[in-house]
């Protein structure tokens, strides 16, 4: 596959992604595009970290990316996005303040770049883009929203089975370290809930 391919492939998944939220025209989408850039990260490295402002919404083309955090240096997974999704983090993004999560790439990926700048430009001049963005933040706060509730309401194995359900090839692509600490729960605790479902 060569890289204009792949750079349209990532163009429409991006153009899905948004129809999907909200329905839009050609001519909304020919005004965004002088604004996107477009960013290759390899698997390990971060897009985001601790005391950096998140100056990006970010588009993941392809891969997966995990959002964590450090509680007395151990890593903590706060939410995973896999492609075909937006992540950022909103309360850096929107007062422009140093943020407390990590975003890593847990394999190779592709993602589409819109600075802050141009956000607040494109906002201005557009209203359809305007009522985009506030559509886009009810969607990634109510996903951010799910993992909450299934800490405070669910007890473990309703977690478990909850992502079984929701989102089972998210199970095997990441580890069962940041799973459990996704889950809120023990490594080994998380080894034993898996035993007894795939004896039932």
């Amino acid at each position: 596959m060569n890289k204009f391919s792949a750079a349209e492939m990532c163009l429409n998944s991006f153009k899905q992604a948004v129809t999907a939220i909200m329905p839009m025209e050609l001519e909304d989408f020919e005004n965004l595009l002088p604004v996107l850039k477009s960013r290759t990260v390899k698997k390990g490295e971060l897009i985001l970290q601790e005391n950096q402002v998140c100056r990006y919404i970010y588009f993941l083309c392809n891969g997966l990316v995990r959002m964590y955090y450090l509680d007395n240096g151990k890593e903590i997974s706060f939410r995973f996005t896999e492609g075909g999704n937006f992540f950022v983090d909103f309360q850096s993004f929107l007062t422009q303040k140093p943020s407390r999560y990590y975003w890593e790439a847990m394999q190779d990926v592709e993602l589409l770049l819109i600075p802050y700048v141009s956000v607040q430009h494109i906002y201005k001049l557009y209203a359809r883009w305007n009522y985009f963005g506030r559509a886009m933040a009810e969607h990634v706060y109510l996903q951010l929203n799910e993992r909450v509730e299934m800490l405070l309401f669910m007890k473990p194995e309703e977690r478990y089975k909850y992502l079984l359900k929701t989102n089972p090839t998210l199970i095997n692509q990441v580890t069962l370290a940041h799973l459990s600490s996704y889950l809120g729960v023990k490594p080994e605790s998380l080894s034993r809930i898996r035993k007894r479902i795939s004896e039932k």
